[in-house]
């Protein structure tokens, strides 16, 4: 008798009945569990589930980078209605300058003088008549209005007028502005210190 063989028969039997025996206990544990409630079938996605809303890709706008503007000063508000534009004033005509009073020491000039120490002026007159640079007239003066004759020379601007009285020589020298003014200074007598005169022509008085 073969002992090996009659040991893997007895091996065979045992595993069968083990085998047999776990298949019983598995349906008896099935069916003490047959009144438990079914498991809810799984969740269909298509029917439950609300689709969700197509996403659009977009793509981003691309900022193109630019220059700041220049700011320039702005006007101060306004209230109101607009206000017109000021109308540019057109230049006023410039004044024609007058003609000069006078063309030559022809006529009455008005003579004062200013005596050192004294504060009352002395007034004096001339009568001149002019004939290219050559000047003729008289002299009136105090006391008792003498007129007494001079003679002397004009060249534009410089004058000398000389009157010959008892005892000398009175001689006045100066310079003349447009034939309306004269300064000048009266000299007594030759190397004296002179007395300051001013001297304005007058016009000459309608007859």
């Amino acid at each position: 008798m073969n002992f090996r063989r009659l040991r893997t028969g007895l091996g065979l039997v045992a595993f069968l009945v083990l085998a047999t025996a776990g298949a019983g206990v598995a349906q008896l544990g099935a069916g003490s569990n047959s009144n438990a409630p079914p498991p809810p079938p799984p969740p269909n996605a298509s029917a439950t589930t609300p689709s969700a809303a197509p996403t659009i890709a977009t793509a981003a706008p691309t900022l193109v980078p630019t220059a700041a503007p220049a700011l320039s000063p702005s006007p101060g508000p306004r209230r109101g209605r607009r206000a017109a534009p000021k109308e540019t004033p057109s230049p006023e005509p410039t004044d024609t300058p007058a003609p000069p009073q006078f063309k030559t020491l022809d006529g009455v000039w008005e003579i004062e003088l200013q005596p050192l120490g004294r504060r009352l002026a002395d007034y004096q007159h001339f009568s001149l008549v002019q004939s290219g640079s050559n000047l003729t007239g008289y002299w009136e003066h105090k006391p008792g209005l003498t007129r007494t004759p001079i003679t002397g020379t004009f060249d534009g601007r410089l004058i000398n007028v000389s009157a010959v009285v008892p005892g000398g020589t009175v001689t006045f020298s100066g310079y003349v502005e447009n034939m309306g003014d004269m300064v000048g200074m009266q000299h007594l007598a030759p190397g004296d210190a002179g007395i300051a005169f001013t001297a304005q022509h007058r016009k000459k008085e309608r007859s």
